[in-house]
């Protein structure tokens, strides 16, 4: 294909096939957008990039881009797709943590109301640590009951009566990282809903919360990543991967 100028196109390109051959004669174009994280939204390519880098200047809300003229519905959908990149790149990428002389510190944070107490078991406890936490880890925790087994389950457990003190005075074992990550968490989170935005805030955090030219650059290496470019034709493939960006 060839990249050919359409100047009554919105983007002023797109892509070209022409043949005449015996064998397979053909006429075909393709969006340049097509398979791309552009693809299915009425934005130019200028403006989204645009609402990108300015949602990245700082944590994604409508009030930091109301001077990009755009609807409020518009910032909103566009800001959820780019936090469905952080939420796919978090959960690829994630690998297990711990291992022997390794301490991971867990504790439970409430952030919306729970049903039928669900996710708290022991049972689902030890899954969720078997699949992420390696053997031989130090674990410290609370003294929560459903804790109680993870000695044996192949973890050196730690107890801190947080009744009593922060730190255990035998022990030193504490969970003062993991409160005051769950406190930050809640800060940058008040009065929004939380699934994505949660997975905002640990992508940035995974970049040390930097913000401007190095949080752009590390989001558009991440959206490479989700939206691999197509090295070949996916004429039957709907242009747009994701639902949630025919509205954007």
């Amino acid at each position: 294909m060839n990249l050919t100028k359409q100047p009554k196109l919105n983007d002023g390109y797109e892509w070209k096939c022409r043949s005449q051959s015996k064998v397979n004669p053909h006429d075909c174009s393709r969006s340049v957008r097509k398979g791309s994280w552009f693809a299915g939204s009425h934005l130019s390519i200028r403006d989204i990039l645009k609402l990108t880098n300015k949602g990245l200047g700082q944590f994604m809300q409508k009030h930091n881009m109301a001077e990009l003229d755009l609807t409020d519905k518009t910032v909103t959908d566009r800001c959820s797709f780019c936090r469905e990149v952080c939420q796919t790149v978090l959960i690829e990428e994630s690998t297990v943590i711990g291992g022997v002389g390794s301490t991971v510190e867990i504790d439970e944070s409430k952030f919306g109301k729970m049903k039928y107490g669900r996710g708290r078991t022991s049972e689902e406890l030890v899954s969720v640590l078997k699949e992420w936490v390696l053997p031989g880890t130090e674990i410290i925790s609370d003294c929560w009951k459903a804790y109680d087994c993870l000695k044996d389950e192949g973890f050196t457990h730690l107890q801190v009566q947080q009744n009593l003190h922060f730190k255990d005075p035998e022990t030193g074992a504490h969970t003062n990282t993991i409160e005051g990550t769950w406190s930050a968490i809640k800060r940058a989170l008040r009065n929004t809903p939380h699934d994505l935005y949660l997975f905002e805030y640990v992508w940035r955090k995974t970049l040390g919360h930097s913000v401007g030219p190095d949080a752009f650059e590390a989001f558009k290496n991440d959206i490479i990543k989700v939206y691999t470019p197509w090295e070949r034709d996916h004429a039957n493939d709907a242009d747009n991967r994701s639902s949630a960006s025919s509205a954007n």
